[in-house]
């Protein structure tokens, strides 16, 4: 259940163990345990369906029984987790990076391979009617198709994507965590 305070969005999630929120194959104490992949979705996805301008914090209910551990160790694990996933994710990036600079000289490559084919054509108007002529300007007009879709993905989509994703994370690190020990009669 989501509910608005103060201008925030309290984002309220519920685990029914603490299995369930933290990796149980990870033999790490509290403050560095990772989440499980369950439990990061379920933050990530609940947090991205509201604005990304609007503050938000967490709300994350854990049975009491069998002992969760304090609840300062468990907000500050789950912090530490999306440090951690913030981290790679700016390794990503910087590899998408350099991939886009490979994308864009292949583009330009592409656009000079375009006009020499546009400017041979155009100096020899009968090969243009030849079978090569015709195989060799398809094969151009694809391999540009291709390679410009492909960089303007990178530019427009992708690029958003991760500036999204990085906003996202740093969303849930700056907000406050916030976690209630629950009774399994319902009652906190």
């Amino acid at each position: 259940m989501n509910r608005e305070e103060n201008g925030r969005t309290i984002v309220s999630l519920k685990f029914k163990t603490r299995d369930q929120l933290f990796d149980p194959d990870d033999p790490s104490p509290l403050p560095k345990k990772e989440l499980t992949q369950y439990a990061e979705d379920a933050i990530l996805n609940n947090v991205f369906a509201y604005w990304l301008k609007k503050p938000v914090n967490l709300e994350i209910q854990i049975p009491m029984i069998p002992d969760p551990g304090s609840t300062k160790e468990i907000s500050d694990a789950i912090r530490n987790h999306f440090r951690f996933v913030l981290t790679e994710h700016k390794r990503d990036t910087e590899i998408f990076i350099r991939e886009r600079r490979t994308a864009l000289a292949f583009t330009g490559l592409n656009i000079l391979i375009a006009l020499l084919y546009i400017g041979y054509a155009y100096m020899n108007e009968n090969w243009m009617s030849t079978i090569a002529g015709t195989l060799v300007g398809g094969l151009v007009i694809i391999i540009n198709w291709a390679t410009i879709w492909d960089t303007y993905e990178f530019f427009i989509f992708d690029s958003r994507e991760k500036y999204q994703r990085k906003k996202l994370l740093n969303k849930i690190i700056d907000g406050e965590i916030q976690v209630v020990p629950w009774c399994r009669t319902g009652k906190s």
